[in-house]
């Protein structure tokens, strides 16, 4: 199956799920939508992602659409947090950004995630198995915490924490295996808290377990 005829796939059954989510039923008068990736899919590449796609609060905005028609060219985004990661990724995985996947493990857009109910993440996960089966990736980055996964969906879950110097928060890289067969690994998302120096020592570990 072509990367084309596996996305019209996708998109097909994203865009059922989410028009019989929670999230769509509350607002139906909000242009949210959905999304499923930022470029072309790259198929044995590993996969960068978040918790849910970001989208505009204002009635009025339309910026985002339902993502329906795949994605030929890699998004010319200038995200302040993609320059983040794809420092990281050059430094210790030796690939930029725009050599990964990058998706989010829900595809629905919302302003924040409090918008979201668990049964959305729930309904929304299988749709993002599919793509990663899909990809086979060597393995996964999820920038931020796990969230909405079970015992059974993400295994061998364990956590490495790092105390800078001076500090008094801990910061934590968690580690497993995703749908009994991709290595995973989290890292803090760029907006967390933390020193330049801590992002530096998580993604220096992350990079050290996944060898």
């Amino acid at each position: 199956m072509t990367e084309k005829h596996f996305f019209k796939i996708l998109q097909e059954k994203t865009e059922t799920v989410f028009h019989q989510s929670e999230v769509y039923k509350k607002n139906k008068d909000k242009n949210w939508f959905y999304s499923i990736c930022n470029g072309p899919i790259l198929r044995d590449k590993p996969i960068i992602f978040g918790l849910n796609w970001g989208v505009s609060n204002n009635l009025n905005y339309e910026g985002h659409k339902a993502q329906k028609i795949y994605p030929e060219t890699i998004d010319t985004n200038t995200w302040k947090f993609k320059s983040h990661v794809n420092s990281y990724l050059i430094k210790y995985f030796g690939c930029s950004f725009d050599e990964v996947n990058y998706s989010n493990q829900c595809f629905f857009r919302t302003p924040k995630e409090r918008f979201l109910s668990y049964q959305d993440w729930r309904d929304a996960l299988p749709l993002f198995r599919e793509y990663v089966e899909y990809i086979n990736p060597p393995y996964l980055i999820m920038l931020g915490r796990p969230r909405y996964m079970n015992n059974k969906e993400l295994k061998d879950y364990r956590e490495i924490g790092h105390l800078p110097e001076g500090s008094k928060r801990r910061s934590y890289v968690r580690l497993g295996t995703l749908f009994d067969k991709y290595k995973f690994g989290s890292v803090p998302h760029s907006s967390a808290h933390i020193s330049p120096e801590t992002h530096d020592v998580l993604w220096k570990i992350l990079e050290e377990k996944f060898k």
